[in-house]
């Protein structure tokens, strides 16, 4: 399957609202699936859809048919599958769509977070650039003019400064650019690895994204009717975080050999201490579902809370940077300028 071909989070929580839909309105699959794959006709996902309709209506199974058409995640499959088998494919087509949507949600405030600084630091290259290249040379010439020779201790201090500016943004840029670049070719996730373990920020918000993850995940298993243990094991694919899938892979084995799970949970630290007692409670009361679906929802709201934090921090510091580079460029040129003014 080519991850670029995949629908994106949007998209896909839009397709698997419709399916619920579909199902709890009574339609027949083939008849609600090819009245669905219609409306992607005239866009590029057109032939995967057409082979979506022509599996359902051969075979009967959505599973069937979402995995000819190869444009749909594992973990879609994957539940898709436990749907069908459980006969609660509508309750896992409903959890699917808000599960992707909060995943959306997360990507959009992930990339917010980067870009936005990223473009602020643009601007600021873009706009010392045109002063030194174009506006401190005139007012070095004006001053040549008036007192017959350049403000050269003063205008060599803001071009060079501007200059130093310029080439601090650069390298900024192109670092960016080049981590991007070898995190889209590195398939052993090492390099992204190596940035959440040195950056204390990335690394909280991993940390976040995973526990969203595993408690969205697993409460909507555990509602669709799938043993813990089983929900578990089929969980361990769904992280590219090496420590993460560490992590599942202990919960399923200590679960597997009779553990509890809330204590394995809480050793394992997957969540914070106040939503381990949660487990607990829910553990006990038979309702570790609902207690997984509550933390889902905390943890994406407190996701998006902590990357506007750090927006908020970020934001305000670049733009006092410029302001005072800006205003430093602008006082080596207004000094010469009184001097001028001085001596007329």
């Amino acid at each position: 399957m080519n991850q670029k071909n995949i629908l994106s989070g949007e998209e896909l929580s839009i397709l698997c609202e419709q399916i619920a839909l579909i199902l709890r309105g009574g339609l027949p699959m083939h008849d609600g699936v090819e009245a669905l794959c219609e409306g992607y006709k005239s866009t590029r996902y057109a032939e995967p859809f057409a082979k979506l309709n022509e599996q359902v209506l051969m075979t009967g199974s959505l599973h069937e048919g979402l995995k000819a058409a190869g444009i749909f995640p594992k973990y879609m499959l994957e539940m898709t599958l436990i749907g069908e088998k459980t006969g609660e494919l509508d309750n896992v087509m409903e959890g699917l769509s808000k599960y992707y949507a909060n995943e959306a949600r997360n990507q959009r405030s992930i990339r917010s977070a980067i870009f936005y600084p990223l473009l602020l630091i643009v601007m600021m290259a873009a706009l010392i650039g045109v002063l030194i290249a174009q506006v401190l040379p005139i007012f070095d010439d004006v001053f040549a003019s008036f007192s017959g020779s350049s403000s050269a201790g003063w205008m060599n201090l803001a071009m060079n400064a501007g200059k130093v500016v310029l080439i601090i943004a650069g390298v900024v840029l192109f670092l960016f650019l080049a981590m991007l670049v070898v995190l889209k070719l590195d398939r052993s996730q090492t390099v992204k690895q190596w940035l959440i373990k040195i950056f204390p920020p990335i690394r909280k918000l991993n940390q976040k994204l995973n526990a969203t993850r595993f408690a969205s995940s697993l409460g909507m298993m555990m509602r669709s009717g799938y043993p813990l243990d089983q929900s578990l094991e089929m969980m361990k694919g769904l992280f590219d975080d090496k420590e993460m899938q560490d992590k599942m892979s202990k919960c399923y084995d200590a679960v597997s050999e009779g553990a509890d799970f809330a204590e394995t949970v809480e050793k394992l630290a997957i969540f914070e201490p106040l939503h381990n007692r949660m487990i607990h409670m829910g553990s006990k009361a038979g309702q570790t579902d609902h207690v997984m679906g509550t933390l889902a929802d905390l943890y994406s709201e407190d996701l998006d809370n902590q990357i506007n934090r750090l927006v908020s921090i970020i934001e305000p510091t670049l733009v006092a940077l410029m302001s005072l580079i800006i205003g430093a460029i602008l006082l080596a040129v207004m000094l010469p300028l009184l001097s001028v003014m001085g001596s007329i």
